[in-house]
Order: structure tokens, then C-alpha cells, then sequence
């Protein structure tokens, strides 16, 4: 296998492996593909690296911190990777973090592991994420370090992937819970995987973030959530058993929501409940960005409304290449018309027809139908029949 380009303090400007390359666009009216949905992340940070490209193709992203994670590994999970470690030679090395690397390397000091771990090291292909990650081997007297310019981690397993790699034996240190879907797919083409895990995860500080995330979706008031790890998916779910809702959250992901996971591993949880999330099939962060701009503009309802072109998205409407901002409940409603065009819909047939219909009565229906006129002010979508009903116009 050919190596990558080799580590430099600044690497050669340009230089991708396998990289994916991702395009917001724009649909022909000129408004961008996502304008109009809104996309919720569950990742381990406050605000993630993801919600940029997203907020590019024009969503509304709504970053929830679903998991801590800390840099401080378990002992007996790292001491048992670090003796897996010296069971065999090793291959391919791949270092993500300067600060768990030497965290493992003091643990193995205390264990009396360090010279025989270094020394398998040195017999190793070294990749390294970046050039602090680079240093950190520096340290041990090791020359000869691998990286790729666009200093990532997924970047160095994209490459890996892209080669053929069954028998190989490869150690990862492993510093997040979303490298594990990729490590699987390393497993999957053959190799012979060692994940060495320096940090810990918990779930979040205040539960409320996963109750909030929860309750917008029972609402449908997001479009798609974006699941990063399998700890992301569990503590949603656990959150909302706790909290006895459980079964509408599910609801919710399996008819309008659109749940899309890292991997296999992230969505085993939803999988086990009967929810069939969107999976990418490896593990890589661009999956999420091309599923979403693929699948959520696919899910509009687009009519020829009289004179009028209708693009009805998640939380917004497109009428002749005017987006218009609609309300959760008066777009509920609209979509609801929407379903059976021309048909005459009483309260009661809208409420029913609706996800959300039991958490409404009938003045908020005919509240949400005097909004929707309000919103679309010109357009005589909505026709009243008197004493029995609204339909949209034909």
C-alpha cells in the first residue's frame, strides 16, 4: 500500500484523500436546497463542525450536546487494548490526539508497557491526524510520521478504506465515540482492528437538552435529526424513557422525522425499536450533508395550486419562488390539506389526519387556518365550504 504524503508542519495545500466534496447548490427557483428544514445534531459538542455545511445549504440547525466526552480513559478497557496491542506486530499505527496519546503512553509507563509498546511502534506505518498528533510521536525518538493536509482522522481511514487492507493489523487511538462506526468498516474489509480508547463518555449535564431535543421532535417542529455516535442515539432514548415518552419519540422518527446516522453502530438502538434510520455505510461526517440535501427537499410536497406553484417544505412554504415562513401547527395543517387536494376537510378530519392532531382541538385548528391565510395573504389557497370544512384550492 503506498503511503500518504509525508507529514510536514504545513502540509501541501490542496491534498485530500478520498475526499467526498460536498456542494450546498441550490434548487432552479434559486433557494437553497435546505432553506426551509430544520436539522438537529446530536454530537458531543456544543456547536459541531457539521452545522457549518448545513446552515450553507440553507437549514435551520439546532445543535444539542447529547453526550460529554472526556479525556481521561478507563484503565482496564486501556490497559486491555495496550496488551491486544503487543499480542502481534503492528501494522498501521494511527495517533488522532496528542493529549490521549501521552495519556496512554504514562499509563503503559505505570504498567511497565512503555519500552515494548515503543518498540512496536517503531516497526509500524505511523499516521498521524496533525502535526501536534506528529509530535507526540516526535517525543518517542520516531521519525518517519504520515499525515494528510486536511489534518482529520477520518481523512487518514478514508485513505486506508480506499486501499486494500484485509489482514492488516491496525491499532487506532481512539479519542471520540464517532471514530467507532469507521473502525467497524476497517473490520469490515478485513482488517484486524484495535481500537485504543483514551476518553470516557457520560451523558449530558443538564438532561434538558435531551428532553427539549425529544419534545421538538414529538412535535415535528425539526425536520431530520443527525446522530453522530451509538452514545448519542442511547442517551436520547433513555432520556425519553425516563421521561415516559418513549413511544412518541419513536412515533415521531418513524413517519416524519427523518433520523440519519454516522453508522451502523450509532444506529443499532433506533434499530432495535423498530425505527429505520437513514445509515451511511461507512462512518464519514460528508455522508450526513449529502443524505440531508438528497433526501429532505425529496420529501416536499410540490402542486400547481390555481395560478400558483406550491412547495410545501418542513417549516416553510414556496409559492412562485417566494419561501414564506410558516408556524408548526398552521403548516401541519396545510399538509394535511395538502394530502388530498380539492377533498373537503372538516376539524375534526384535519386533527385526525394530523401527527399532532390529539394535542390540538378544533378552535386551534380553525386558529392555525386564520394564520395560514394571514401568512399567505394574496393567495386564496384555502377555500372555506361552509359548514363543512376548508380545502385547497384547485
Amino acid at each position: 500500500m503506498a503511503p500518504p504524503p509525508a507529514d510536514q508542519r504545513r502540509p501541501a495545500a490542496g491534498y485530500a484523500v478520498g475526499s467526498s466534496g460536498v456542494s450546498a447548490g441550490s434548487d432552479s427557483s434559486g433557494i437553497a436546497p435546505l432553506t426551509g428544514y430544520t436539522v438537529a445534531l446530536a454530537t458531543e459538542q456544543r456547536r459541531p463542525a457539521l452545522a457549518a455545511p448545513l446552515e450553507a445549504a440553507g437549514a435551520k440547525v439546532v445543535p444539542v450536546q447529547a453526550l460529554r466526552v472526556v479525556a481521561q480513559p478507563d484503565e482496564d478497557e486501556l490497559r486491555t487494548a495496550t496488551e491486544q496491542c503487543l499480542a502481534a506486530p503492528i501494522e498501521d499505527l494511527i495517533i488522532t490526539s496528542p493529549f490521549g496519546f501521552r495519556s496512554w503512553l504514562a499509563s503503559a509507563q505505570r504498567w511497565h508497557l512503555a519500552d515494548p509498546l515503543t518498540a512496536e511502534f517503531s516497526r509500524a506505518r505511523l499516521l498521524a491526524r496533525d502535526g501536534a498528533a506528529a509530535d507526540s510521536l516526535r517525543e518517542l525518538g520516531l521519525r518517519e510520521i504520515w499525515s494528510t493536509a486536511a489534518a482529520s482522522t477520518e481523512e487518514l481511514l478514508r485513505y486506508l478504506l480506499a486501499h486494500p487492507i484485509a489482514g492488516r493489523r491496525i491499532v487506532v487511538q481512539v479519542d471520540t465515540p464517532s471514530l467507532r462506526d469507521v473502525c467497524r468498516a476497517l473490520r469490515q474489509q478485513g482488517a484486524d482492528v484495535v481500537e485504543v480508547p483514551t476518553y470516557r463518555t457520560f451523558p449530558p449535564s443538564h438532561g434538558e437538552q435531551l428532553r427539549r431535543l425529544a419534545d421538538q421532535v414529538i412535535r415535528r417542529q425539526i425536520d431530520a435529526i443527525a446522530l453522530t455516535s451509538p452514545e448519542a442515539t442511547e442517551n436520547l432514548l433513555d432520556q425519553a424513557e425516563r421521561d415516559q415518552r418513549l413511544p412518541e419519540l419513536l412515533n415521531a422518527l418513524c413517519d416524519q422525522v427523518t433520523a440519519v446516522c454516522l453508522g451502523p453502530l450509532t444506529a443499532a438502538a433506533l434499530v432495535a425499536q423498530g425505527v429505520r434510520p437513514l445509515v451511511g455505510p461507512v462512518g464519514y461526517t460528508d455522508d450526513f450533508i449529502t443524505t440531508l440535501i438528497a433526501v429532505l427537499p425529496a420529501k416536499a410536497v410540490r402542486m400547481a395550486l390555481g395560478p400558483h406553484r406550491v412547495e410545501i417544505r418542513g417549516q416553510a412554504v414556496i409559492i412562485d419562488n417566494r419561501l414564506i415562513p410558516v408556524q408548526p401547527v398552521p403548516i401541519a395543517v396545510l399538509r394535511t390539506l395538502a394530502r388530498s387536494p380539492g377533498r373537503v376537510m372538516s376539524c375534526a378530519d384535519i386533527r385526525h389526519n394530523m401527527p399532532t392532531g390529539a394535542a390540538v382541538d378544533d378552535h386551534a385548528i380553525e386558529m392555525a387556518i386564520s394564520r395560514l391565510r394571514r401568512t399567505l395573504n394574496g393567495t386564496q389557497l384555502i377555500h372555506t365550504v361552509i359548514r363543512r370544512g376548508y380545502r385547497l384550492a384547485s
